[in-house]
């Protein structure tokens, strides 16, 4: 067990100040670079070195464990948890490096769900407690490919469940949360393809949808980050490769895309998501939050982004560039 004192909390109101930069005491050094909050205490953090950790206290102390055995490095691409004991984690890569993981008990032992194989890649994924659940991947061959399961247990490789086909080369982003479950949900990005797309599907439904969006596409161009605010009600960023690039940020709804004024950042919009009526959006250069839809932006952080996780309307947590993990509160 690793002990771990934060000195730091962001208070976040109509006039929103940086946060200093909290001290990692207690967590081996490492990359950083996903965290999912459960509530204000569980909090769970994963690092591109293979390394899990979990705080059940607010991140006073944590546990460390390393999912795939130590020899195998994992590089960690996102975490799901129910609790403090409960949580799946994703490694990215070519092959074997891409799996999808399991606890029960806190970290202390790791079930495989499934393991890559040949030239899969998984990027991200999105699952309901106790019931279906996709991991989005690469295309293969230029089909589709997701690894889907309807009970959490099992996961099996698929290409099919979408009403148009996929165009070559499209892929997921290897850094925002491209794959979402939020409000009865399901909502995925991609990247690389002439165009980029977004596909969704209700709780209940049997297949996704797919959309073209007004996002630039290309080469490591189109979808970073996706969040539904309801079954016909979407938020998608991104944008064009290079550090030159512009933030995009667009909403559909009523059957049309809108483009919503971005955050002042140069680069991708990589990271997003929704808090209540509060939207946060950045990239490793900046973050920022607006309450009006992009109307007016205000600074989180000058240290950018890596990762959110919100567990409320008003309390998240997230990465900065640096590596370190902040608590944010959103005063309504």
């Amino acid at each position: 067990m690793k002990a771990l004192m934060w000195n730091t909390l962001v208070v976040l109101g109509c006039l929103a100040l940086p946060s200093a930069a909290a001290e990692n005491h207690g967590l081996p050094e490492g990359h950083w670079s996903t965290v999912y909050a459960v509530n204000n205490d569980i909090i769970w953090v994963g690092n591109h070195d293979g390394q899990v950790a979990v705080s059940s206290n607010g991140g006073e102390t944590w546990d460390i464990s390393t999912p795939g055995g130590r020899t195998a490095n994992l590089d960690i691409r996102q975490l799901k948890a129910f609790d403090d004991r409960h949580a799946f984690v994703l490694s990215t890569g070519r092959g074997e490096r891409s799996r999808l993981l399991l606890t029960r008990n806190g970290g202390f032992s790791w079930r495989q769900m499934y393991r890559g194989n040949g030239d899969e890649e998984l990027r991200c994924f999105a699952l309901i407690p106790d019931g279906e659940g996709f991991v989005l991947g690469d295309t293969l061959d230029d089909n589709w490919h997701v690894v889907r399961s309807s009970n959490g247990n099992n996961w099996l490789a698929s290409r099919s469940g979408f009403s148009e086909r996929s165009l070559p080369s499209e892929a997921a982003s290897a850094s925002g949360s491209c794959a979402v479950f939020a409000n009865n949900t399901f909502l995925m990005g991609t990247l690389n393809g002439t165009t980029a797309r977004i596909m969704h599907k209700g709780r209940t439904s049997l297949r996704f949808q797919v959309l073209d969006t007004p996002l630039s596409a290309g080469q490591d161009a189109g979808v970073h980050a996706v969040y539904p605010l309801s079954q016909n009600d979407f938020l998608i960023a991104g944008g064009a490769a290079g550090s030159d690039a512009r933030p995009e940020l667009f909403r559909f709804t009523q059957g049309s895309f809108t483009q919503l004024p971005a955050p002042p950042l140069q680069g991708a919009l990589t990271q997003m998501t929704a808090a209540g009526t509060v939207i946060l959006a950045g990239n490793t250069s900046g973050f920022y939050r607006s309450a009006d839809f992009g109307e007016q932006w205000q600074s989180v952080n000058d240290q950018g982004v890596v990762s959110i996780s919100c567990f409320s309307d008003s309390s998240c947590w997230y990465l900065d560039n640096n590596r370190q993990l902040n608590k944010l509160n959103i005063e309504e």
